[in-house]
């Protein structure tokens, strides 16, 4: 993901508070929910919270979502770029 504000600070999904949710865009409700289904381990499982699709999701990154932990670094996707020397793909930390 190429990031469009590096000044930003990154909003850890499996940690942040309800306020810092908040900064994503998301409603009282959709984040309590959210810290209520953690842990996620990949994108897709925020799609398990009402009203979260894709194009939530897109926007949560944009606004600076990150999977994993603070201390982990983020989760890189397969395909989102590496070496590709790994059989399984580009999946792990950055």
């Amino acid at each position: 993901m190429t990031d469009a504000n590096p000044d930003r600070e990154a909003v850890y999904l499996n940690t942040a508070g309800t306020e810092d949710l908040s900064r994503l865009g998301l409603g009282d409700e959709q984040a309590r929910a959210l810290v209520e289904a953690r842990p996620f381990r990949e994108w897709g499982d925020l799609k398990r919270i009402d009203g979260i699709d894709q194009d939530r999701i897109n926007a949560m990154k944009s606004a600076g979502a990150e999977l994993g932990e603070p201390s982990e670094g983020p989760i890189v996707e397969a395909g989102s770029g590496g070496s590709g020397a790994s059989p399984g793909g580009n999946i792990g930390r950055a």
